[in-house]
């Protein structure tokens, strides 16, 4: 009899040690698994505000550019006027264009070499970024399964920066879903939306097709 209470009592201890060893097991799986994907969200991060910068500051150049332009062909038309109103020579012609576009593209150098352009591109680029509306300015789309984590991480973040005096960052990812097919046809340029609903299924595949046509009947 005593012998077979001790081997229950082995038993017993055996599955629970097993099961204590499990549970262990499980818990230090789930903590890795918690930390690579809080590797993988920094990662996302930096990837996005890597690509927003540049797109940023792609569109700051870009409005630099504009601005030169419009400078040039303010000048060009005065130009225009001045000649043809007042001096009554006509209007510039091409021989004479060369002599407005070559100290244009000077000056243009000059501001990039000696003033203030990349200052200006800099505070343009951080006023895209932080007072403009942008498709890339909007929080990213993640997988449902990395909320958890990301919930944890931007808590944590946010902690040290209130502890801090500095204001909690916004939220930088979403986990709703993302955009239909549909919303994206509708925010195409005309042309698109125009080839797509008559028709011109060549660049589509088979369930695009099925989108097609739901909105040829709607």
């Amino acid at each position: 009899t005593s012998d077979c209470v001790s081997e229950k009592r082995s038993k017993t201890m055996g599955s629970s040690f097993s099961s204590t060893v499990e549970q262990a097991k499980r818990s230090v799986e789930s903590e890795i698994q918690n930390v690579m994907t809080k590797k993988k969200l920094l990662e996302l991060r930096q990837m996005k505000m890597q690509r927003d910068v540049q797109l940023a500051m792609t569109i700051a150049k870009s409005r630099d550019m504009v601005h030169w332009m419009g400078g040039f062909l303010t000048v060009m038309i005065s130009a225009n006027v001045i000649k043809a109103g007042i001096f009554r020579a006509g209007a510039v012609n091409i021989s004479q264009f060369p002599l407005l576009v070559v100290p244009t593209v000077f000056a243009f150098q000059c501001d990039m070499a000696y003033g203030t352009k990349t200052e200006r591109i800099y505070k343009e680029t951080q006023n895209i970024l932080k007072n403009e509306k942008h498709w890339f300015n909007k929080p990213m789309a993640l997988p449902p399964y990395m909320e958890p984590a990301y919930r944890s991480l931007q808590d944590s973040h946010n902690s040290k920066l209130i502890a801090l005096g500095r204001a909690p960052d916004p939220e930088w990812a979403r986990f709703d879903p993302d955009i239909t097919a549909e919303e994206i046809l509708d925010h195409s340029y005309p042309i698109t939306r125009s080839l797509a609903l008559n028709h011109y299924k060549v660049l589509y595949g088979k369930d695009d097709e099925k989108v097609l046509e739901k909105k040829k009947e709607a």
